[in-house]
């Protein structure tokens, strides 16, 4: 059976991370002795399902899927090269059990999909803010109930544009377990406050950030309304009203405050986050 080739592996990873969200890639760095995989040889796992490409079979390479199964559940994972004896027993590094009696030393990275951001409007705030918050990589995902404002031309290249009912009643959040930040800049209170019920019920496993924007009338109006309804927005760090005090009031200006305050939430978390899939091939 012909192995695959270096540039199919690193086209299915790509196809993995969009599929799955998030996969680790595998990579043999180092090799001494007698190995049943080569430098170079790359494994593709994902969260659950098959992996592709070869690292050589047998314990050696269930014992790395199993390694790469374990930093994909971590919501944060560092690369790491991990050492692998192929030998029954060892006193560093992973014993495999094999009888080869050499070494093989294995890069395992986690990649995942950009960070998404979710903007629920796409109004001249919500449109502004996905030009600029293209620039800095990140996904852009609007949501909106109007279709005027779901016109591909008024959003920056590759942006996905979903349809919901005025209720937000539709799925619009994603399911893969990638870091997400969900803003809120509907046309009207009401709208704003079914598409933050939608979030606080159903909050996707990383909401690294989530604001509303509206006066503080509004916001208190907006509170009251999710605590009638037995939902509590802060236990989801609700950010509202949002954006950082930097003055302006032009949707531009607005968009640049929402902004700032999304790079200044998650920064922090941003070293320890695993790297995004752009540099991969597909």
């Amino acid at each position: 059976m012909r192995l695959p080739s270096a540039d199919e592996i690193l086209i299915d990873a790509g196809r993995s991370v969009r599929e799955h969200g998030r996969i680790a890639l595998c990579q043999i760095v180092r090799a001494e002795g007698s190995t049943p995989g080569k430098v170079g040889w790359k494994l593709v796992v994902p969260p659950d399902g098959e992996c592709r490409g070869n690292l050589g079979g047998g314990a050696f390479e269930a014992l790395v899927t199993a390694d790469a199964r374990l930093k994909l559940a971590q919501p944060a994972s560092e690369p790491e090269v991990k050492r692998y004896y192929l030998t029954e027993e060892a006193t560093r590094g992973e014993p495999t059990g094999m009888v080869c009696g050499g070494f093989a030393e294995v890069l395992i990275e986690v990649i995942m999909k950009p960070s998404l951001l979710v903007i629920c409007g796409g109004g001249p705030v919500g449109q502004a803010l996905a030009h600029n918050a293209a620039l800095c990589g990140l996904e852009i995902r609007v949501v909106e109930d109007r279709v005027e404002f779901r016109r591909p031309e008024l959003f920056p290249e590759g942006a996905s544009l979903i349809a919901v009912d005025r209720d937000f009643e539709q799925p619009f959040l994603d399911a893969t377990g990638r870091p997400q930040m969900v803003v809120i800049v509907t046309r009207c209170w009401e709208t704003d406050l079914a598409a933050l019920a939608a979030v606080v019920r159903e909050p996707p496993a990383q909401l690294t950030y989530l604001g509303l924007m509206g006066s503080a009338r509004k916001v208190a109006r907006v509170r009251a309304e999710l605590v009638a309804q037995d939902l509590d927005p802060d236990k989801l760090g609700l950010r509202a009203p949002i954006g950082l005090p930097i003055g302006g009031d032009t949707p531009a200006e607005i968009a640049v405050s929402i902004l700032a305050e999304i790079i200044q939430t998650t920064h922090a978390e941003s070293s320890l986050r695993p790297r995004a899939v752009d540099g991969l091939a597909g």
